[in-house]
């Protein structure tokens, strides 16, 4: 959860069970990135942007947040989800 922190903090809107929420979606979404994804980096800054843009329109439920998330590895094709 930490890893999301450096993000929100620039935000400072979020209550400590938001930022708890979008902490656990944002693990769970980027344990979904293929391992030998490049710019790994860059693609969880993605993330990060994502779950924090969707909470500040008040979504805090974490299944909601991983949802939308979870698209931005689907979009980079970098999602391990469903390969063998």
């Amino acid at each position: 959860m930490a890893q999301i922190l450096p993000f929100v903090r620039r935000c400072n809107v979020f209550d400590p069970d938001a930022t708890f929420a979008m902490g656990r979606a944002y693990d769970k979404v980027v344990g979904t990135i293929h391992p030998d994804a490049e710019s790994q980096f860059v693609v969880r800054e993605l993330i990060a942007k994502r779950i924090i843009g969707i909470a500040q329109k008040g979504v805090v439920e974490r299944d909601q947040l991983c949802t939308s998330a979870a698209q931005t590895t689907i979009l980079f094709g970098i999602s391990a989800l469903g390969r063998a």
